[in-house]
Formats: structure tokens, C-alpha cells, sequence
């Protein structure tokens, strides 16, 4: 049983004698007007400030049954959204460990969100439907309140991993950052950085206030829907109408359980909607599932190889790939093949960063293993490389990749590759996939170009086509799909022998580069049959809502095409 709280002490920032904030106990109501609960909370100032910046910024915290609260009260009279990147708008940065584990990498329980000035949420890691938030323009700067679901019961002396964050806009540039307690500016991959919060102040027979924001937020979702796509959208339109009519955000008047009786309903009629059969052609986001990105039972495991690729100084660099091989894999068992995904990483990244190195585990790696324990994928061997040394040239990765890392890899592992030869590779091609994540998504257009005889499959993620010029997929999409187009006319392959599955986010800093791209090549429909279906067509696109430059995001993408990969 809690005993009564007392008031913690803490310092000039704010903090405790460990130094973590303290959140007391408290339902404040999220609508960027800053309520006298507030009051009980205690202000956290900044720490951490890179950049000449002459912004300043207070924090603070409170709780419940049900959630954490942050509200941050920004003084900036220079304010920006400028940027297509979220980031380098004016906004505020949450990070969450909810277990507090100290991880080096985001888990389940982690999350990273940013609300701009305008109440725009971007979500790096995470789900939408957890947070709700509202944000206000105010004399000298803006306010941010954010709900954050706790999905474990929260309690007295509770400690949660936490890291909060101001980003300062100039224009379309990022001026800095204050932080309250990360000093190394990783904490957007690195939950170790984050510092704690203490939850504290619930007496006996303190209780929550309501929540109807998980049905607001629901009711925001469902209202993005487009309509014309379903046959029967009458059933949620009325489902909506009941809920304003019913005056359920009264909130003098309303009981939980009459929000929660019409957020059923309204998740009971989404579910019955039925897709025209144009509609069914789109390949539509579907999240990985919380039990795919933790530690399966049946474990594969990652090996290292080493080679040597020629650079532009005549001689040649000696360098490293992983290889993911899947539980069960017997290097004795000749009989048994496997085909191969090689997936390649953004820049700045190296061919550690996708799923680790031996003894490592990061989240792709589990969800690998996971879909292939659970049935959902044949096991496949997955390799990730590096345009990094060699020609250190994404349009000149395919000679390396053919050349050297194919026939090294698929003579090592048992694959459908009878030998290394260029003619038994391209015998092989059906059996093999390319793709990578923003500038590994440039090479993966480069590899259709220059490779599609060893290729059949390609996963261009974030990232646009630049044969034609740098970010051509934006600049010129008509010209960049017709190049694309004439590459597979003239390769002699039917639209069946090759696959692009292409994904990002509408708040990705790529999507106004490959989102023009996608839409121009549906037009060359005699060799890019646009479908979901992949008996019907070769070709699609996830457009995923919210998704942004983020590997979170790009693991996703993964998990929803691999169920499309080597299937026919």
C-alpha cells in the first residue's frame, strides 16, 4: 500500500537530489491553455543549450492512472516551420523508456515524438495512437501539452527513462537545441542517454480525471480516411454523427463509460468497412505488431564477411558485410536453399547499423525472426553491405555487388546460385532482392538500372531515383520514370520478372522527392502494372501516414513487403 506523499526537494533546475524531475499527481486537461493544476508541478529549466540561441524554455511533468503529462512553455519570438524536416522546425521533442532499462537502442517500450509551434505530431518512435497533444502561439513564444499513454500501471516512486527536447528554428535551418539532460545528441537512438523521472504525490483517494482522448484521437484518424475508397462508409460517417450528437465531449455531463461505449462503436465500424476494388490495388502501412520486435524463441544469427573491392585509385579496400542466417540453417544441409535480400543503409550509416553485427540483436533482426518462426515468410538469408569505401559511389555500387559480394556470399551460404558465374547469377535472379533505406534506396534505383539480370526483386525505401539528376524523383519524375521505364522495355523481361516495392512516410524528408516519382511511373502501366495484388501488377507504393526519416519506420516498411517478396 502507498503511504501519503510528501514533497520531494529539489534545485534550482528543478531536479531531485538524483537528479530527475519529479511529476506529481495530476490530470490537467490538453488543450494548450496551461490549467491551475499545473501549479502543483514543478518547473525544470534547461540544461543542455547547443547553438548561439536566444530561445529559452520550462518544462514540466504530471501524472496518472493512465498516462504522463509534459508541458513545455517555449519563449522564441523567431518562430519556423519552414522546413520539410520535422526536426529543424520550432517544436518540442519527447523521448519515453518506459522500463527504464538503460538500453543503447529503442525497444517496445520506448518512444520519440515532436510537436511543432502548430500542433503537428511526428512520431520517430512509437504508436500515434498513444499521444495526444495541442500546441498554442502565445506573446513571446508557444505552448506544448502532451498526453503520453503509460501502458504498464503507474504508482508512487515509479521511475521512467526520460529525455526532453527544444528544437530552435531559423527559416528552413535547425539553429540548436536545448536538452534537459542528454549532452551527446543521440538520444533520437540512444534511450541510455535519456535521465530520469520520478512519479510521486498520489494520495489515497486521488483519482483521475477523464479521458476522452484516445476517442478524439480516433474520431481525428477516422476523419482522415478517404471515403471514396470504401463502399459502405456510411457506417462509420454515423457512427461519428451519434458521438457530436450525443454531446460526448461534455465534459460536465459525460462519464468515462459512455467515452469508452462510443470509442467501441466507432472502432467497431471501421472494421466493417469494405474496400472498392480499385482501392484494393493500394498497398496500405500496417504496423509491426509489439510481439514481432522482442526476442523470438528461435534465434538466427549474424556472421561477418571479409573482401576486397576495387576503389578509383587502382588498387582495392578491404571490407566488411553481415550476413543474417535464419534459425535452422545447417551449412552441412546442401539440399536446402535460401534466397537472399541484400539491404543497404542510409548515409552517414555503415553495414552495422540495419540489424548489428555477430552477438547483436537490434529490431529488424528480431522481426525477421519472428516472421519467419511464425510462419509468415519462408526463411531468407539477408545481407547487408556498405557503399562505403571501394568506389565509395551509390551509382557504382552494382559493379562491387555483382562482381564481388553476390558470388562471396552465394557460394559461401546454400543458395539457388548453381556458382559465382555472371550466367549462373543471372540464372539465379529470381531468388534474389535488392533494397535499401534513403541513400540505400538511391543505390537500390541504381541496381535496377545497371542489375537487373541478377535481380528480381527491388525495396526502394525513402529515397527517389537520381539517374537523371540529384533528387531527379522530385525535380523531374516525368523524365526519372520514363528513363526507368525504357530500362525495362529494353532489358526483355515481361512486367512479371521484376518486383518494386517502394515505401515512406508523408512527413519523411524524401517524400516530396520519391512521391512524384511513384506517381509518374504508374503512367508507364505497359511495364509498371500498379497493384497490391502481385499476380495482378509488379508495382507499389506505401505511403504510410506520419512516417518519417527513421529506421523505426523503414523496419516497418520491411515487415509489410517481405510477406510480398518470393512468392511467385
Amino acid at each position: 500500500m502507498n503511504t501519503e506523499p510528501s514533497k520531494i526537494s529539489v534545485d534550482k533546475n528543478g531536479l531531485d537530489a538524483q537528479g530527475r524531475m519529479v511529476a506529481y499527481f495530476g490530470s490537467p486537461t490538453i488543450d494548450g491553455t496551461v490549467d491551475p493544476v499545473w501549479n502543483k508541478a514543478e518547473a525544470v529549466l534547461q540544461k543542455h543549450v547547443t547553438g548561439e540561441l536566444d530561445t529559452t524554455a520550462t518544462f514540466k511533468a504530471l501524472w496518472d492512472d493512465q498516462a504522463l503529462y509534459i508541458l513545455a512553455e517555449v519563449k522564441d519570438r523567431d518562430l519556423s516551420v519552414e522546413s520539410g524536416t520535422p526536426y529543424m522546425q520550432d517544436s518540442i521533442e519527447i523521448f519515453l523508456d518506459e522500463n527504464n532499462d538503460k538500453a543503447s537502442e529503442y525497444g517496445v517500450d520506448d518512444l520519440h515524438i515532436r510537436i511543432n509551434y502548430e500542433n503537428a505530431l511526428s512520431v520517430d518512435n512509437g504508436n500515434a495512437d498513444m499521444y495526444y497533444t495541442a500546441a498554442k502561439k502565445v506573446k513571446d513564444g508557444y505552448v506544448v501539452e502532451a498526453r503520453i499513454a503509460i501502458k504498464s500501471q503507474p504508482k508512487n516512486g515509479s521511475v521512467l527513462g526520460i529525455e526532453l527536447q527544444i528544437n530552435d528554428a531559423k527559416g528552413t535551418e535547425r539553429a540548436g537545441t536545448i536538452n534537459v539532460f542528454d549532452t551527446t545528441g543521440n538520444a533520437w537512438n540512444n534511450p541510455s542517454t535519456f535521465g530520469e523521472i520520478l512519479l510521486a504525490g498520489k494520495k489515497k483517494n486521488d483519482t483521475s480525471g477523464l479521458n476522452p482522448y484516445d476517442l478524439m484521437n480516433l474520431i481525428k484518424k477516422t476523419l482522415k480516411l478517404d471515403f471514396k475508397l470504401y463502399k459502405n462508409s456510411d457506417v462509420v460517417t454515423d457512427a461519428i454523427t451519434s458521438v457530436i450528437s450525443e454531446s460526448i465531449f461534455n465534459r460536465d455531463q459525460v462519464t468515462q463509460k459512455q467515452i469508452d461505449e462510443q470509442y467501441a462503436a466507432i472502432k467497431a465500424a471501421v472494421g466493417k468497412l469494405e474496400m472498392t476494388e480499385e482501392a484494393a490495388n493500394e498497398k496500405y502501412f500496417t504496423p509491426v505488431p509489439d510481439e514481432y520486435r522482442v526476442e523470438s524463441d528461435q534465434p538466427g544469427k549474424i556472421e561477418s564477411l571479409h573482401y576486397d573491392a576495387p576503389n578509383l585509385e587502382n588498387g582495392k579496400d578491404n571490407k566488411k558485410l553481415n550476413v543474417y542466417l535464419p534459425y535452422g540453417y545447417d551449412s552441412a544441409d546442401k539440399s536446402k536453399k535460401y534466397n537472399v535480400l541484400y539491404l543497404m543503409h542510409g548515409g552517414g550509416e555503415n553495414e552495422d547499423l540495419i540489424f548489428g553485427g555477430p552477438d547483436q540483436s537490434k529490431e529488424l533482426k528480431k522481426i525477421l525472426d519472428n516472421m519467419i518462426a511464425n510462419g509468415d515468410i519462408e526463411p531468407l538469408i539477408v545481407v547487408t553491405p556498405t557503399f562505403n569505401g571501394g568506389k565509395n559511389d551509390v551509382a557504382l555500387f552494382h559493379e562491387e555487388l555483382v562482381n564481388q559480394i553476390v558470388p562471396l556470399v552465394e557460394t559461401k551460404y546454400h543458395t539457388y546460385a548453381k556458382s559465382g558465374s555472371l550466367e549462373d547469377l543471372k540464372e539465379s535472379r529470381a531468388h534474389r532482392a535488392f533494397g535499401g533505406f534513403s541513400m540505400g534506396s538511391v543505390t537500390t534505383w541504381y541496381t535496377f538500372i545497371h542489375a537487373l539480370d541478377y535481380f528480381k526483386y527491388y525495396m526502394p525505401l525513402s529515397g527517389d531515383s537520381w539517374i537523371i539528376e540529384q533528387r531527379g524523383g522530385g525535380l523531374q519524375p516525368k523524365q526519372t520514370a520514363e528513363y526507368l521505364a525504357k530500362v525495362a522495355r529494353d532489358s526483355g523481361y515481361a512486367p512479371h520478372d521484376y518486383y518494386i516495392f517502394s515505401a515512406t512516410g508523408n512527413l519523411d524528408i524524401a517524400y516530396p522527392n520519391l512521391k512524384p516519382q511513384i506517381d509518374a511511373m504508374k503512367q508507364f502501366d505497359d511495364v509498371f502494372i500498379y497493384s497490391s495484388d502481385t499476380k495482378k501488377g509488379n508495382f507499389y507504393f506505401i505511403d504510410a501516414e506520419g512516417g518519417t526519416h527513421a529506421w523505426n519506420w523503414q523496419n516497418q516498411y520491411i515487415y509489410d513487403i517481405l510477406f510480398d517478396m518470393f512468392k511467385d
